[in-house]
């Protein structure tokens, strides 16, 4: 069930009981959407309702029992019946049997697709009854271990999945659509594949890659920017497993000459998740990318941007100009989207009309009016921002400025009393500009309309649990550009490596940013059509810190290494 239907079957609930009046309705929702936050956590904390009130909303809705765990007495051979990954993905316990029924205890309501999976994947039908969260937490862990024993199950799942591959003999790309989907459709396909989903979600994964190659099929998860591999399964089992994840995310599993992209949502461990799907013909069967939207995880608030305060109060106020065009600079996965989208999130309010255009669009506010750029029937962003035009906005976002009419359009929206936010694919904040130029971009038009630039990295946070400090030698000061005066004693850091990281040092990424305003002398160097370095030089003349400089504060403030800081800018 996704988060929205969660949402608005506990709002239902609440106004059924009287318990809020529509005012308090809307104010609800409006923070579930603003925090990303699941509705049950802010019901509980706003205090509107206690826990016991909870549960009897839900079981009230869902038509099951309240039962107390902890004084519930559970045999074995029931516990034994739920696979730990299962429980786990699912966030559920076994606690009774009936000759073709599994009675299994939760804390949230469970959707027809979630109980549909469930009563698949145990082979059996399924009730419910409703117990507290902690209570449920705290037997997961006591019945099912620590986490290791979900690596234990997708190794058990693996041999199963061998027994698939073997028996439907999937080891080319020329087996029979039915028998693909027969396999992809299979108790060990689903529950490998959902292990890998809940392996990936648990490590904070910001992307899933199945990849296909001649003589093997990796799977790897991008944690924190970098690429971390798992133990690869079979290679004949690219087939069925691709497929799957094709089947639910939509795609047609009978094209695979042509790239496909589709959408899955799902609830791993009672969290909701987003899936954005990509596939792409290769020459030994389809590589399959799933970047893992987590609402939990990303926050839209500028204010945990960790923005230096002197770029957040500049970008606080140019957001709320009314008219000139914002642009956001970086490589790709440096948190460009999340930085606008959190701007856009300050500005949405019910007098002013937000309309974007984004491929895809990546996370849902409600308020704005969201259109994905579809090239393939013609929706490009040229055509979707000439209809833009016509729909009365005060504010734009532009996916990415990619050619000359995308820039005109955004020019003409400026000119004509709108605010633009975009994004462009720039080494730093002054090669915004010539890169514009680049374009064939008029440049008393860009000097005309162009406010401020925002560049960005993310980079690597120090592991808490595993920091150490040590004393920077006279090599990597020069390299920072700092002397022995500047650091003043102070220690530098790295992470030793533990479990808590992974034994990689590092856990979690912050922004470094760099922030361009366009001012009367800038705008002159424009005209003149003057390279990016004169335009950098007269920033950093006017007060701009580099993002080399921001990466340097990090270091000194003990966040992240040199090593992080000299790879990213």
């Amino acid at each position: 069930m996704s988060d929205t239907a969660i949402k608005d079957a506990l709002l239902q609930a609440l106004s059924d009981q009287g318990l809020v009046d529509e005012a308090q309705l809307q104010e609800l929702s409006d923070e579930h959407d603003r925090s990303g936050k699941p509705m049950k956590e802010l019901l509980l904390s706003s205090g509107i309702v206690d826990e016991k009130q909870m549960m009897s909303m839900i079981a009230g809705y869902m038509g099951c029992g309240i039962i107390n765990l902890p004084a519930t007495d559970i045999p074995p051979d029931v516990i034994h019946r739920v696979p730990a990954s299962v429980a786990r993905m699912y966030n559920v316990v076994p606690v009774s049997l009936s000759p073709n029924s599994v009675e299994l205890a939760v804390s949230d309501i469970v959707g027809p697709q979630t109980m549909d999976e469930l009563m698949f994947v145990l082979t059996s039908n399924v009730t419910f009854v409703i117990v507290k969260d902690d209570d449920l937490k705290t037997f997961i862990n006591q019945f099912y271990g620590d986490e290791s024993s979900v690596v234990n199950d997708m190794l058990s799942a693996l041999s199963d999945l061998e027994a698939v591959g073997e028996n439907l003999k999937l080891a080319d790309s020329s087996s029979d659509d039915k028998g693909i989907e027969e396999a992809a459709g299979s108790t060990p396909v689903i529950k490998f594949v959902n292990l890998v989903l809940f392996q990936a979600v648990n490590d904070r994964a910001s992307d899933i890659h199945f990849e296909p190659f001649e003589k093997e099929f990796k799977i790897r998860y991008r944690v924190d920017g970098s690429l971390y591999e798992m133990a690869p399964p079979p290679r004949r089992l690219a087939l069925p497993v691709i497929s799957r994840i094709k089947v639910m995310s939509g795609l047609n599993i009978a094209e695979k000459r042509l790239p496909q992209d589709g959408r899955i949502q799902l609830a791993v461990g009672g969290r909701p998740i987003d899936l954005r799907v990509s596939s792409l013909p290769t020459q030994f069967g389809e590589s399959v990318v799933l970047r893992v939207l987590d609402r939990s995880v990303v926050s839209l608030e500028i204010e945990n941007l960790g923005m230096p305060e002197d770029v957040y109060q500049s970008f606080t106020r140019d957001i709320q100009l009314p008219n000139g065009i914002v642009v956001v600079t970086g490589p790709t996965g440096s948190g460009k989207t999340t930085t606008l989208y959190s701007g856009l999130r300050r500005i949405n309010t019910p007098d002013t009309k937000v309309l974007t255009a984004e491929e895809p669009v990546e996370y849902d506010i409600d308020g704005i009016v969201q259109v994905p750029i579809n090239e393939g029937v013609g929706n490009t962003f040229a055509n979707v921002l000439r209809a833009f035009l016509r729909q009365d906005p005060d504010v734009m976002m532009i996916g990415e400025i990619r050619d000359l009419e995308t820039a005109q359009i955004a020019i003409q929206a400026s000119l004509t009393g709108h605010l633009v936010f975009s994004t462009l694919h720039t080494n730093d904040s002054s090669g915004a500009v010539t890169r514009l130029i680049d374009m064939d971009v008029e440049p008393f038009l860009i000097s005309s309309t162009l406010e401020a630039v925002l560049g960005q990295r993310l980079v690597r946070t120090i592991c808490e649990k595993c920091k150490r400090g040590y004393k920077p030698d006279e090599e990597i000061l020069k390299m920072l550009g700092l002397t022995a005066a500047d650091v003043e004693g102070r220690d530098f850091y790295f992470g030793e490596g533990c479990q808590n990281c992974n034994n990689t040092g590092y856990k979690g990424r912050k922004g470094i940013y760099e922030y361009l305003r366009i001012t009367n002398a800038i705008k002159d160097l424009i005209n003149e059509r003057k390279p990016t370095l004169i335009i950098r030089d007269k920033a950093i003349e006017q007060g701009m810190r580099t993002m080399r400089q921001d990466g340097v504060r990090n270091v000194l403030d003990g966040y992240t290494t040199v090593e992080e800081v000299v790879k990213y800018t």
